[in-house]
């Protein structure tokens, strides 16, 4: 399985000193090691909120999926990848569409394990529900 992580600060100041984006990196790298996964790349948005997809290395990890160049998005935290649960409904949908898995790994979340895609489900629901 070939993985792409994805990293996020929102603040500036996070960005400059390296807070928090050293521990995800640490954490996803890790975790790709632990499970035999090759890292094709760790890309990082900084100083970017996570209410919106309009971030640039969030669509080059998207982009890297869609070419079948990874098959996995790796994240230490949801929160990370976004705080809208529509956008990550909408992340989960596309992920389906075009057979790649996500890994949040905060919450156990790897929709490449059944029990990954039933926690995927149900969150799906609930922004299907909001």
């Amino acid at each position: 399985m070939r993985a792409v992580g994805y990293l996020r600060v929102s603040t500036e100041e996070q960005a400059a000193s390296g807070l928090g984006l050293e521990a995800q990196r640490v954490r996803v790298v890790e975790e790709l090691g632990r499970r035999g996964w090759e890292c094709v790349g760790v890309l990082s948005d900084d100083g970017y909120t996570a209410a919106n997809l309009e971030r640039p290395a969030i669509r080059e990890a998207l982009a890297l999926l869609r070419a079948r160049k990874a098959d996995a998005l790796v994240v230490a935290k949801l929160d990370r990848l976004s705080r809208s649960l529509l956008d990550f409904a909408g992340l989960m949908a596309q992920a389906r569409r075009q057979g790649w898995q996500l890994v949040a790994l905060d919450l156990g979340l790897d929709t490449s394990t059944p029990s990954g895609e039933l926690m995927a489900a149900v969150l799906a629901s609930f922004a299907q529900y909001e």
